[in-house]
C-alpha cells in the first residue's frame, strides 16, 4: 500500500512538473492547490457523512463572495477575500451549531440552503444594480483559474496547505466520529473540536476557492473524489489517498485539455470527474 502511495505521489508530481514546462506556472499552482484542498476535504465529507452540507456549502460560498464586494467597498478595512472568508465562516458555523445542538442534519441543511439561496439572489441583484462588477460576479459563478492573480494564487496555496495539514493530523479521529459519534464522545474524544475543524475547513475550501472553480462546480469537486474513492478502496486510509489522487489527476489533465481546446478549465475538470465516477460505477458492478 505504501509503495502504491509513493508511486502515486511521484507520478502526480512528475505530471505537475511537466505541465509547468508547457503552461503558465501560476495556472498550474492554482489548479493544483484547489485539487489538493478539495481532494483532502472530500475525504472528510465522506468520513463524516456531510454530503448534504458539503453540497450546500457552495451556496454559502456564493453568498459570502457576493456580500464581500459591498462590504469591502463600504468598510474599506479588509480585502474582498478576507470579508468573504469571514462571512462564509459565520454561515457555516451557524448551520454547524444547529447540527451540534441536535437538529437533524438534513433539516438544518435544507433550511440553510433556502436561506442562503434567497439571500444570494437579493445580494446579486443589489450588487449588479449598484456596482459595475458583472465580470467579477461571472467569475464567482463560473470560475476561471486562468484569471487568478498572484494574490489569489497565494491564497489558494495557503488554503491547500491548511486543509492538508488539518486533515492529515485529525483524519483518524474524524473517521471515528463519523462511524459512531456517541461512542467517540464516551471514549474521551472532543467531538465538538473536530466538528469545529471540519466546518472551518469546509468554509475555507468553499469560500476561499470559489473564484477558481466557481459556484457551479464546487458541488462536484467536493463530492465526487470521495465518491470515487469509496468504490475503489476498502479502508479509510485508502479513501483518503484515492480521493486526493483522483482530484489532482483529473484537475491537471483537465487544465491541459482546457487550454489546448480553449475551453473552461472548471467545466473540463468537472466532466473528467463525472466520467471517472461513471467508469468506476460500471466497472465495480
Amino acid at each position: 500500500m505504501r509503495a502504491l502511495e509513493l508511486l502515486a505521489v511521484l507520478g502526480l508530481t512528475a505530471l505537475a512538473a511537466a505541465e509547468i514546462l508547457f503552461l503558465n506556472p501560476r495556472w498550474v499552482a492554482v489548479v493544483l492547490s484547489a485539487a489538493l484542498a478539495y481532494g483532502f476535504m472530500s475525504s472528510i465529507v465522506a468520513a463524516r457523512r456531510l454530503y448534504f452540507l458539503a453540497g450546500a456549502s457552495a451556496h454559502s460560498a456564493l453568498l459570502a463572495a457576493v456580500l464581500a464586494l459591498p462590504l469591502a467597498a463600504f468598510a474599506g478595512l479588509l480585502s474582498e477575500q478576507v470579508w468573504a472568508l469571514l462571512v462564509g465562516l459565520v454561515l457555516i458555523y451557524a448551520v454547524g451549531y444547529m447540527i451540534y445542538r441536535g437538529v437533524d442534519p438534513d433539516t438544518a441543511t435544507a433550511v440553510f440552503v433556502a436561506a442562503t439561496a434567497s439571500a444570494s439572489v437579493l445580494a446579486i441583484y443589489y450588487v449588479l444594480t449598484r456596482f459595475p462588477l458583472e465580470v467579477e460576479l461571472w467569475a464567482i459563478v463560473v470560475g476561471d483559474p486562468l484569471l487568478a492573480s498572484h494574490r489569489e494564487a497565494t491564497l489558494a496555496l495557503i488554503i491547500a496547505a491548511l486543509t492538508a495539514m488539518g486533515v492529515l493530523l485529525t483524519y483518524r479521529e474524524q473517521v471515528y466520529v463519523g462511524i459512531d459519534r456517541e461512542f467517540a464522545r464516551l471514549s474521551g474524544i472532543r467531538v465538538w473540536a473536530y466538528d469545529l475543524l471540519a466546518f472551518t475547513l469546509l468554509a475555507l475550501t468553499a469560500v476561499g476557492l470559489i473564484k477558481v472553480v466557481g459556484f457551479v462546480l464546487e458541488h462536484a469537486l467536493l463530492l465526487l473524489p470521495s465518491a470515487i474513492a469509496t468504490r475503489l478502496s476498502t479502508s479509510s486510509r485508502g479513501v483518503l489517498v484515492v480521493s486526493v489522487s483522483v482530484s489532482v489527476l483529473t484537475s491537471l489533465i483537465g487544465l491541459y485539455l482546457a487550454v489546448f481546446f480553449n475551453q473552461s478549465p472548471a467545466g473540463v475538470v468537472g466532466l473528467l470527474l463525472l466520467a471517472a465516477y461513471l467508469s468506476v460505477l460500471v466497472l465495480r458492478r
